[in-house]
């Protein structure tokens, strides 16, 4: 979790000239120098404090309970799959920014849903996949989202029904996430928890919740 990003504007701000004061060879720097300095140094924050913003995963929740509206099932199941996603990827000890991509791309991993039901009077995974990055895309976008950002999560948007070649952890957790709550919601027999053990989950957290939850006798 970064700093709060105030604080560190005005310490920036405040003692700039006692942290930037110096540059090569001992000379004093010149009040440009320390402005310009100064200035690349705010900029930085400013992007961090951004960065900082977006991981109050809160504002995406809201955008997305707005768009579906009315759809109770859909809002559950998100955040559903939001809440398996964070459990599993903090315990497996994810990285920041992976662990920031996966919250958010769980958020709105469903998020093609309403426009396949829409334009093909289906929700199956294939139109998901088909409309999905470009709906999430604009929801993130209208939030500040930073394209390259925005690029990955509409990646894994875009695949999350795609089982062959989950190259990332970001990936593999959100599909096991996934998996964990339609098995519920399907009401799924023994045997497909079984398959979907052996041949989707791989992280130690996720096999062990599926066990616990579907697997224990």
């Amino acid at each position: 979790m970064y700093p709060n990003s105030n604080a560190l504007l005005l310490v920036i701000s405040d003692s700039a000239l006692l942290h930037l004061s110096a540059t090569g060879g001992g000379r004093k720097a010149t009040p440009t120098e320390l402005h310009k300095q100064k200035t690349i140094y705010m900029n930085r924050v400013r992007r961090l404090a951004v960065r900082s913003d977006n991981m109050k995963t809160d504002r995406v929740i809201t955008a997305m309970i707005e768009y579906f509206g009315s759809d109770k099932k859909r809002i559950h199941h998100f955040l559903k799959v939001y809440s398996f996603a964070k459990t599993i990827g903090e315990s497996e000890n994810l990285l920041p920014d992976d662990q920031e991509l996966l919250e958010i791309s769980a958020i709105v991993h469903d998020i093609g849903i309403k426009v396949s039901e829409e334009k093909y009077n289906s929700s199956a995974g294939k139109y998901q996949e088909l409309e999905g990055p470009h709906e999430a895309e604009k929801l993130l976008a209208a939030l500040g989202y930073e394209k390259t950002f925005i690029d990955k999560v509409c990646y894994l948007v875009g695949h999350h029904h795609t089982y062959g070649n989950i190259d990332t952890l970001p990936y593999r957790i959100l599909v096991e996430a996934d998996f964990l709550v339609n098995l519920y919601e399907d009401d799924s027999s023994r045997s497909a928890a079984e398959q979907a053990y052996d041949k989707i989950f791989r992280t130690n957290t996720g096999k062990n919740l599926l066990k616990i939850m579907f697997l224990t006798p």
